[in-house]
């Protein structure tokens, strides 16, 4: 069976590699980006560019995008070279973290204009969008999820369907994203402390993670970017506080108090004024500098 002809706006630090999982799972595949440099190496693989978002959604049945903030993303599908301002193609599906009012938005636009849609925010980090792997958690219509789920099988290991409605989805991966970044701090500052104490935390790390402490941090992000002190992840903290910020707005509007998130929304907010486009592991630093130690020498090799 043929497959669908895909759009992928968007080739970042997470797009490009899902992308290129497209291209490897057979799918042909036009991108667009912001910088067409970004795009070259998918280009060199088989993708077709396209100059603007409206040119690939016009060769495309479904359009992908995956866009790092919501005036980008809005632009994207609303602007003057827009997706809906080009072709119509059959569904369109935003893997990114945008928030559930945005999602709603973009879902009213594109069904004015009979154009399907599903929010889909993928979880996983870069290491997984590279290896195809993610998790992808989706909301939206039946028959848009099923249109779009041989692309999403082929960008994630997993699709989590949470709902019918636009906006679903993006609750639940803001609520995976607070409890990730929550997280990644407190283990930043339990391991000072153990770094502090005298301990090897390398060795420290390997105790939690055979024991109850265990945590997406301890598991990736000290062996992968923390511990060898190449903090190349793969997200900002620019990316983290527009993430908490979001998270804070809903439990916000649905009264919920969220002391916890608010603490670490202000580390962060702290942090990334001087630090923005940094890795968001970067964060480690600051726990340092806060305790005068170093957690590892750098002479760690990332696992």
């Amino acid at each position: 069976m043929t497959k669908a002809s895909i759009a992928f706006i968007g080739t970042g630090a997470m797009g490009a590699p899902m992308a290129a999982r497209l291209l490897a799972s057979g799918f042909e595949v036009t991108v667009n980006s912001r910088s067409r440099a970004r795009a070259e190496g998918l280009i060199a693989s088989g993708a077709n560019w396209a100059d603007t978002a409206a040119e690939a959604a016009a060769r495309s049945k479904i359009v992908l995008t995956c866009l790092t903030d919501n005036q980008a993303t809005e632009a994207v599908y609303l602007g003057e070279k827009g997706i809906l301002s080009g072709g119509r193609p059959d569904c369109v599906v935003d893997l990114a973290t945008s928030g559930p009012d945005l999602s709603r938005k973009l879902a009213q636009a594109l069904g004015h204009a009979g154009v399907g849609f599903v929010d889909a925010p993928v979880t996983g980090g870069v290491p997984k969008a590279r290896d195809g792997t993610l998790t992808i958690i989706a909301s939206g219509k039946v028959s848009s999820i099923e249109l779009a789920r041989p692309a999403l099988s082929a960008v994630g290991s997993r699709i989590y369907v949470v709902g019918e409605s636009p906006g679903q989805a993006q609750q639940a991966k803001l609520i995976n994203n607070m409890l990730n970044y929550t997280a990644l701090a407190a283990t930043c500052e339990a391991m000072v402390v153990g770094a502090k104490a005298g301990l090897d935390v390398e060795t420290l790390v390997q105790v939690v993670n055979a024991g109850s402490g265990k945590n997406s941090a301890t598991e990736l992000k000290f062996p992968m970017a923390i511990l060898p002190r190449t903090f190349n992840y793969g997200s900002t903290h620019h990316t983290t506080h527009k993430d908490l910020s979001l998270f804070l707005e809903m439990a916000d509007e649905l009264d919920v108090p969220s002391p916890i998130a608010s603490h670490i929304f202000q580390l962060w907010r702290t942090w990334q004024r001087d630090h923005a486009d940094e890795d968001f592991t970067t964060i480690a630093r600051m726990f340092e500098g806060w305790s005068g130690v170093q957690m590892s020498p750098g002479d760690r090799k990332p696992r």
